[in-house]
């Protein structure tokens, strides 16, 4: 279960957590995490955590935004349908005209059909 909390350290404190961040290539929540687990596990002597490891949170976290990301695309898929299929109508509901520069002599093209 996510819990979210609110701490306060100084600015040496961040700019090393922001290095490890860095190093690690990933985000300063992560890199504050994983600083906390590898002390928890320091302290209490238990078997190190696998830091590579996604937390639930974090894959449901993916999950959702990939499935948002694909809803997303198959909404703009369908109003791309809908376009091409009203023009489609569109196009079949015209009358065949002849093309008024082939119809005319060339010297009556101020006339309206």
């Amino acid at each position: 279960m996510a819990i979210r909390i609110s701490i306060t350290t100084d600015t040496e404190m961040m700019e090393l957590v922001d290095r490890y961040a860095k190093e690690h290539g990933i985000d300063r929540n992560r890199a504050i995490l994983e600083l906390i687990e590898s002390g928890f596990t320091k302290e209490t002597g238990t078997t190190p955590v696998n830091l590579n490891q996604k937390r639930a949170f974090e894959e449901y976290n993916d999950l959702k935004l990939a499935l948002d990301m694909m809803k997303q695309s198959l909404v703009e898929l369908t109003e791309e349908v809908k376009l091409i299929h009203h023009i489609v109508d569109i196009e079949w509901g015209r009358e065949m005209r002849p093309v008024p520069f082939q119809s005319r002599k060339w010297w009556e093209f101020w006339k309206t059909p």
